[in-house]
């Protein structure tokens, strides 16, 4: 009998585009539905699912599946430490409250950092500058800068929401 061998490379991406997409979708609710956070609710919408680091699993200790938190290159350290805050409300909003009952549904992941980078993610476009890890910014063409689209004068304040002026002067790296 000849057996068939079957590609699982377009499903093991699909799977992984639905689970960031998953992800995307509970900090996005998070941040609209939580009167410390909703400050940021423009700024999320504007990273979208692309501004999600991807997940690769592994077996924990005690046997659980616990999860490595792969980062985007492109991420700045200040727009990380807000997406990790943003999943520490999400995991003290599923915790029952006190006399009552435990929330129903699955469970957040268990995320837990690394220092894995995806180099390979693609930055949404139009983001305040600081968004973007500077390291990162400088290793781009200018043709690449141009078509990242990001506000070149805006810095994002990560403590209310807001956009102030800022200035970055890039280094030509164009080869003669």
């Amino acid at each position: 009998m000849h057996k068939t061998r079957v590609c699982l490379q377009p499903f093991l991406l699909a799977f992984a585009y639905l689970a960031c997409s998953k992800l995307y979708t509970s900090r996005a609710d998070c941040v609209a539905n939580d009167d410390r956070l909703v400050a940021h609710n423009d700024l999320m919408q504007l990273i979208g699912s692309q501004g999600v680091s991807s997940d690769e699993s592994d077996t924990g200790l005690e046997g659980q599946k616990v999860y490595r938190m792969i980062s985007p290159a492109w991420r700045s350290e200040e727009l990380a430490d807000l997406m990790r805050s943003i999943d520490s409300t999400i995991i003290s909003n599923r915790r029952p409250r006190v006399g009552h009952r435990a929330i129903r549904g699955q469970e957040p992941r268990q995320r837990i950092p690394s220092d894995l980078v995806n180099e390979d993610a693609v930055a949404p476009p139009g983001l305040p500058l600081n968004c973007y890890k500077e390291s990162w910014l400088m290793s781009l063409l200018p043709s690449e800068r141009n078509k990242l689209k990001a506000i070149m004068n805006k810095s994002y304040n990560f403590e209310n929401g807001r956009t102030g002026t800022v200035t970055l002067d890039f280094i030509d790296v164009s080869v003669n």
